[in-house]
């Protein structure tokens, strides 16, 4: 079973990029275990809840951080966290970074840790893997054949006819909508592809954009085509040289200028990376009290603020009972794992802790739940495993039953990112 789903994904090009000694980019088909994780319906239902929940007042805070401010007026959230951070976007301001529906797309991070779920991680900023996940149902699909509806898993196959329909609402005018892309180089360019294949949308990089403050048009030999809504898939930084950062060679010149001025709509809005640094993910249990007036239904693991001398001192004389972040960092990049880090790992993220201690935040090691996984030779081997549940906010907010289940390379490895090797396996809510 595990060859033939190794086929199957090979054929369909389910692939992920790993970066190469030269700076190139390998696309190689990502691992997918066959044997399936199930949910059960209440135990989806609860979740759900948690994340519609979640991702609501993460909308809230970004629009009110880039308007009024009243959480911070009020003392809810030091403000020194937001004006201090690389992903407070000061050329988005403006109305265009007030209206609800900042975030179109929320990845949310889920952990199981013995039996309870624990949010582990917000993604807003480009949130990816929702490709992986339905070529994972289709895989499957593939593989039971007719026996497939007898297993009453929940449908996730309307994900591209939403997303479609939460671009359009945030598009201000008719014109096109497309997929825009950094390119090849990009580990995840199998899902822009596929993502713009099954949403009708042309893919485009950069290059066949152009854009003012009255709008954005696409190239097309000597023609030219309004443009009317983007969804990127760029870190917002890099979206437009002119309002984030000034090296971007992938980006569009006056981007966030149209959007801005109400000419374009971008999903998800560049102004949510403010609400992926890691040093706010602490604070978001008081947004939902201060925007929802409600208590939040998720958990997450305590988060320790390494600039404070205190919780510095403590981390660095328990170094093994936790996992270091870089608050800026995503994809996996820059995670150390006390428990598994050598004596040069160790040195130098405490080096890092001591000069720079706002860069980083440490969360306790936690042994995420291990579902069992075929092995190439057939056998069975219990590895790591996490979910990343998708979350639309269109006119009808709508959480995809299930998401990503990502999987761990081998028994022994802690990291489940695909960067580094993990595979996924399709997820079952039953129905």
């Amino acid at each position: 079973m595990a060859a033939e789903v190794a086929r199957l994904f090979a054929e369909r090009g389910v692939t992920f990029g790993v970066r190469e000694h030269d700076g190139g980019m390998l696309h190689r088909p990502i691992p997918m275990d066959p044997l399936p994780r199930r949910l059960a319906a209440a135990e989806w239902q609860s979740l759900e809840r948690g994340l519609l929940q979640r991702t609501l007042a993460l909308d809230a805070f970004i629009q009110d951080v880039y308007g009024q401010q009243r959480i911070l007026r009020a003392g809810r959230i030091p403000a020194q966290l937001v004006y201090g951070s690389s992903s407070y976007l000061r050329g988005a301001s403006g109305p265009a970074a007030q209206r609800p529906g900042q975030i179109a797309v929320a990845g949310i991070d889920l952990v199981k840790v013995n039996g309870r779920w624990l949010v582990l991680e917000d993604n807003v900023r480009v949130p990816s893997g929702i490709s992986y996940a339905l070529a994972a149902r289709w895989a499957m699909r593939k593989l039971l054949g007719r026996a497939m509806p007898a297993f009453g898993a929940s449908r996730l196959e309307d994900y591209p006819r939403r997303l479609r329909a939460a671009l359009r609402q945030r598009a201000p005018s008719d014109g096109e909508l497309v997929v825009l892309s950094p390119g090849r180089l990009n580990a995840a360019y199998y899902e822009h592809e596929e993502l713009a294949r099954l949403m009708e949308c042309p893919l485009v990089t950069g290059e066949d954009l152009f854009a003012s403050h009255r709008g954005c048009w696409r190239r097309d030999g000597t023609e030219r085509h309004p443009v009317t809504a983007i969804y990127h898939r760029f870190s917002p930084d890099y979206l437009d040289p002119l309002a984030g950062f000034s090296g971007s060679v992938i980006g569009v010149p006056c981007l966030i200028s149209a959007w801005r001025n109400g000419a374009l709509g971008l999903a998800n809005a560049p102004t949510c990376s403010i609400a992926d640094d890691k040093s706010l993910f602490p604070y978001v249990p008081e947004m939902i009290r201060y925007y929802l007036g409600e208590t939040p239904r998720l958990d997450q693991p305590p988060t320790l603020d390494l600039s404070q001398a205190t919780q510095r001192r403590h981390v660095l004389a328990h170094f093994r009972d936790f996992v270091f972040k870089p608050v800026d960092g995503s994809g996996g990049k820059g995670i150390v794992f006390g428990p598994i880090a050598d004596g040069e790992q160790r040195a130098a993220t405490a080096a890092v802790i001591e000069a720079e201690p706002a860069s980083l935040v440490a969360q306790p090691a936690l042994d995420l739940e291990r579902l069992p996984c075929v092995t190439a030779d057939g056998t069975i081997e219990w590895r790591r495993c996490d979910l990343r549940p998708f979350v639309l906010l269109g006119s009808s907010p709508w959480v995809v039953p299930g998401g990503l289940t990502r999987v761990a390379p081998d028994s022994d490895a802690w990291l489940v990112n695909s960067s580094a090797g993990g595979g996924v396996k399709d997820t079952w809510v039953a129905a």
